[in-house]
Order: structure tokens, then C-alpha cells, then sequence
């Protein structure tokens, strides 16, 4: 007898939207936090902090560097580069240079890190997740539970294409695991999936945000973003010591780095990482206790 699945899923985050109840929380911004994201654990930074504006990523910036930390403050309002900030929210300007100086990072974006945030509140655990990781992240997920859920970061508060894109793969490749009961919102994303035709990037930029991106000079982010299942890395939310969401890869190695886009050499060693954080692991390993990101049940 087969195993049986169940997917279901939300468009957009927003403020007073219903969070259905899973077991786990897969959540997608591929243009462009999720993507950024996944890049980050693959050159080899350890620790990132997802928060919801700019005001409190600079805020929590100066808490760090008070503590002798030195993060890397990125994102983006509209597409663009809040003042103040390190960096913008492209995966391609993200560096292994970079992440040598900076092991640590604080994000702030218009969709990505508030949907993140929201998905925390549900209890359960929460994934990123993008085109270039999702097999691995889908992968992980099944070790967690059966019901998946899957936030799309959206755009306004509004459905984006490329989210509900990545979606349908998720759900596609959930299919091929057993028996899937999809909810009706799991159904429409596997269907626009199915309807990609052979060249991604060319259905991806149909989207709204795709065109914007593009006309504001990050032609190059959405090929980028397009990538499929080059990376094995999983990002999962915990919370460090103070309770603060904070996320850290629980799978997967760095990538080899994209000759086209890396301006290290291939044999370069990556970034050290830290402790393989145990407290993550709880969830594989004592299936009745869970480390949520602002409390501890049982």
C-alpha cells in the first residue's frame, strides 16, 4: 500500500490570512528572498536573520555589532536597496568573499522575510525554499511529516506567478512519493506547472515582477532564480538563544561555485560552518517535541 501525501496551499502572506494546519511549512519567494536565501548556505554563511522592515534590520544590526558581531544587512523595498543597507537583495551580487567577511546576516524584504515570519507563528515547523533548491527541501520535509503545507510570499499581498510556479514543482514531485490529496489552491499550482512548456525562465518572466525586476536592471537575478535543483542545501527557521527567528541550512553542502557568475575559483574551500545545530534535529529525532521559534511545546 502506498503512502498517502497532503498538500495544500496559501497564495500570498498577509496579515489575517488562514494558515491551514500542517506538519510543515515550505515557503517560496523565488523573486528573489528564497533564492537568496539558498544562496547564502551555499557559499557558506551560517546564520541568517529574516525580519519584517528595514527600521528593525537596522535596529537589530546595531544589537549584533554590540555584541562583536559584524552581519551583513541586505534586502530590499520595491526591488531596491534600503538606505543604510550592505547589500540589495540579488543572488548574483551575493559573494563568497562576502560571506568570508560575514558569516552572519540580517534580511529584510517586501514579501519573503514577512512571510517567513508569518509562517513561524503557526507552530510548526517553516523551510525556504526556490527553483534551486526544492527537491532537497521536499526531501527533508517528508523526514518531518506528510502534511505539507506551502506558502507562496506573493507579491501586494496578491498571488504571484513565479511562487505559484515553484509551487506546482514542489507538489509534482510530492506526487511521485504516493498518494496526494491537494486542496484546490495545490491543484490550480500543479496545472500552472504542468503548462510551463520547455523553457522556465521564458514562462517565469510573464510575471509582473519578473518584467519590474528586469526593467530595474536584474536581468540577470531571474535567470539565476530559474536554476532547477542545483543545490541541496535546506534552510529551516529555529530561534538563537534570545528567541529571535533566525535561519540555518540543516542539509546539504555548498555548491560549486557557477563559473559564470563567481569570481573565486571552483577549488576554493567554503566558509567554515559552525555546529550542526542539534536543537534542529529534534524534529527527526523526538517526533513529540518540537523547537519552535517563540516557544517550546510538547
Amino acid at each position: 500500500m502506498s503512502e498517502r501525501f497532503e498538500a495544500d496551499l496559501v497564495f500570498a502572506c498577509g496579515e489575517g490570512n488562514y494558515l491551514p494546519a500542517v506538519d510543515v511549512w515550505l515557503v517560496i519567494d523565488v523573486l528573489r528572498a528564497t533564492t537568496v536565501i539558498t544562496r547564502w548556505f551555499e557559499l557558506g554563511g551560517t546564520e541568517l536573520y529574516p525580519v519584517k522592515t528595514p527600521d528593525e534590520a537596522r535596529n537589530f544590526v546595531l544589537k549584533l555589532r554590540e555584541r562583536g558581531s559584524s552581519p551583513l544587512l541586505m534586502g530590499e523595498v520595491n526591488g531596491i536597496p534600503p538606505e543604510g543597507f550592505d547589500l540589495g537583495n540579488s543572488p548574483v551580487e551575493l559573494t563568497y568573499e562576502l560571506i568570508q567577511s560575514h558569516y552572519c546576516g540580517v534580511m529584510s524584504t517586501t514579501n519573503g522575510t514577512v512571510a517567513l515570519n508569518e509562517a513561524a507563528l503557526s507552530g510548526s515547523p517553516v523551510i525556504a525554499v526556490s527553483f534551486r533548491n526544492y527537491s532537497a527541501c521536499l526531501d527533508y520535509a517528508l523526514t518531518i511529516g506528510r502534511r505539507i503545507g506551502l506558502l507562496c510570499s506573493g507579491r501586494k499581498r496578491r498571488p504571484s506567478w513565479e511562487d505559484t510556479i515553484c509551487a506546482g514543482a514542489i507538489i509534482e514531485a510530492l506526487s511521485t512519493k504516493g498518494e496526494l490529496a491537494m486542496s484546490d489552491s495545490a491543484k490550480i499550482a500543479l496545472n500552472l506547472w504542468e503548462n510551463r512548456g520547455d523553457n522556465l525562465l521564458e514562462y517565469v518572466k510573464k510575471s509582473e515582477h519578473a518584467i519590474y525586476l528586469e526593467h530595474i536592471g536584474y536581468k540577470k537575478d531571474l535567470a539565476f532564480a530559474c536554476e532547477l535543483d542545483v543545490s541541496t542545501v535546506v534552510p529551516m527557521l529555529a530561534a538563537d538563544k534570545e528567541a529571535h527567528t533566525i535561519l540555518r541550512s540543516v542539509s546539504g553542502n555548498a555548491r560549486p561555485y557557477h563559473k559564470e557568475t563567481e569570481s573565486v575559483k571552483p577549488e576554493m574551500k567554503p566558509a567554515k560552518r559552525a555546529d550542526p545545530f542539534e536543537e534542529l534535529l529534534t524534529y527527526t529525532k523526538k517526533p513529540s517535541e518540537y523547537f519552535y521559534v517563540r516557544k517550546k511545546e510538547k
